[in-house]
């Protein structure tokens, strides 16, 4: 009992401190997410020049443990990678890809690129949309492959990268009625 009051009233003196700070304007909560909804609105705003990084990660999709030596393919730029030990291929140079379908309506602040993952034993992969954003260093995605069923016919599997949140909501309140 009195270790579930000294964790209540412990609990209470930490909101307390917290609300104050703010209150205060110590911590400055609004301008903090200003910041990052303005540094994300800026992510990706490019020349044709213009070049972003990835390094995916893969692994295997029941154990999560990771696969060295699987192939992923990068068609925009027509290269293959391969991954170490950690499942992971190098840092990646590509270029920023925008999808021009949202120009007019909402532009998007990243590119993107695709990504085919092959290793045998295990279904072919691939991801749409793979997000990169201009001089930003991005670690993953992590892509969970799947064994090959014992009749060896399974499909490819595909997925689509949805955009960003941000983006998203700031889509929906831009066409509200």
């Amino acid at each position: 009992m009195y270790i579930s009051k000294k964790s209540l009233i412990s609990g209470i003196v930490m909101i307390i401190t917290i609300i104050s700070l703010i209150y205060s304007e110590y911590l400055q909560i609004d301008r903090y997410i200003e910041r990052q909804v303005e540094a994300f609105n800026q992510i990706g705003k490019s020349t044709a020049n213009s070049f972003g990084y990835i390094k995916p990660q893969v692994v295997d999709g029941f154990t999560e443990k990771p696969i060295e030596g699987a192939q992923v393919v990068i068609p925009e730029i027509n290269k293959t990678f391969t991954t170490n030990s950690q499942g992971q291929t190098e840092n990646i140079k590509v270029p920023i890809l925008v999808d021009e379908h949202f120009a007019d309506l909402h532009p998007k602040s990243w590119g993107e690129i695709t990504l085919i993952v092959y290793k045998e034993g295990y279904n072919e992969y691939v991801l749409f949309h793979t997000h990169v954003w201009e001089n930003q260093h991005r670690q993953g995605p992590k892509i969970l492959l799947f064994p090959k069923g014992k009749d060896s016919t399974s499909e490819p599997i595909s997925i689509v990268e949805g955009p960003h949140r941000l983006w998203v909501e700031a889509l929906v309140e831009k066409f509200r009625p």
